[in-house]
């Protein structure tokens, strides 16, 4: 294979990180400085499987195993940091998080969707980065724990592993999403639904039209929650999931249409992508979801309750993810199998 020049890994990268990142989000500014974060999963907490050994996940009530190929990518989007809200944490939100599972064996891949509210063990880190212990609250405020970013980035890693048993997770590409207008610019701006009312934010974000979105609009579109509908997250990612499948589909149709097109959006980025020898697991990742069966976007199901789990008088939304919904969409992608139940142990299968 001849090998690929730094400007066309670049350019892969690029492809790669705007087709499926968050073809919502984000400005594709991979956070060198932050590691473009390929960290090996398991810094902090230790859990996963190794690459050589088989899956063994346990979800809910239930172990499940598989000999499959896999390989994980998280997408981190960051919000305001703790310091921005006059709380004592230097990290900030994992506002968007999206899991990325790609199956060798089975030549399947799939976008599973976190709601940032999604309830998990969370590792909790002192000044020095040193584990203290776990505590469940919201999976967003993982990134907020850690002496610097990479360790954030880890422990989000672990934290999402935690909500799918323990399954490996091996990459992860952190975004700002203050950045979002770039990417919109660069693929042409994206043409949304207004499925609600949003005209305080923007008087154009009228509920039952369609609006070529800005890149300033597509942040306010994207990032908006609290002054807009129910306030919910949940609607605010139906936003996001039908801005990714736009884009997505934009994108492939100008490759399709002029192969050049790659060129076009480097030279549109290239100022705010940072990308080194990473550039190569971006390539592998690309020519992945070029030639193997996508299983679309995918969303847990669960329960929304409201809390004060942080301590703080005020309640959150808390989300409970349904064990049922996250092993169907595991099973979506990987050949997933129950495992015989231990005969000391009276549980059932969901």
């Amino acid at each position: 294979m001849r090998r690929i020049d730094k400007k066309r890994r670049i350019i892969i990268g690029l492809i790669a990180v705007v087709i499926l990142a968050a073809l919502f989000v984000f400005a594709v500014h991979l956070i060198e400085k932050f590691g473009l974060a390929d960290v090996q999963f398991g810094d902090i907490g230790g859990w996963g499987n190794d690459d050589d050994e088989e899956i063994i996940l346990t979800i809910g009530d239930n172990d499940y195993r598989s000999d499959d190929d896999i390989d994980t990518y998280l997408f981190i989007g960051t919000d305001a940091g703790g310091e921005d809200l006059g709380m004592a944490h230097s990290g900030s939100l994992a506002d968007f998080l999206t899991l990325l599972i790609v199956d060798n064996t089975t030549q399947k891949y799939a976008f599973i969707e976190i709601d940032r509210n999604s309830m998990a063990d969370v590792q909790m880190l002192d000044d020095d980065g040193e584990f203290t212990g776990f505590y469940t609250q919201q999976i967003c405020l993982s990134h907020w724990y850690g002496i610097d970013e990479q360790q954030r980035n880890e422990n989000t890693m672990a934290a999402v592993s935690s909500l799918f048993g323990y399954l490996d997770v091996q990459h992860c590409y952190v975004l700002n999403m203050a950045d979002i207008g770039a990417v919109n610019h660069a693929i042409g701006g994206i043409e949304v639904d207004i499925k609600t009312d949003m005209t305080t934010l923007d008087p154009e974000f009228v509920k039952g039209t369609s609006v070529l979105l800005t890149d300033e609009q597509a942040e306010k579109y994207l990032r908006a929650r609290m002054a807009v509908g129910e306030g919910t997250n949940k609607e605010r990612m139906e936003r996001q999931t039908q801005y990714m499948q736009k884009a997505y589909n934009l994108v492939f149709s100008q490759l399709r249409e002029n192969p050049d097109y790659i060129n076009t959006l480097y030279d549109e980025l290239k100022n705010v992508i940072h990308s080194d020898d990473e550039g190569r697991d971006l390539s592998v990742l690309t020519n992945q979801i070029l030639t193997y069966d996508s299983q679309g976007i995918i969303t847990i199901n669960g329960t929304t309750k409201v809390k004060d789990t942080q301590g703080d008088g005020i309640e959150h939304e808390e989300f409970y993810p349904e064990s049922r919904s996250i092993v169907s969409a595991l099973k979506s992608v990987i050949d997933l199998q129950l495992m015989p139940a231990d005969p000391d142990d009276d549980s059932e299968e969901e």
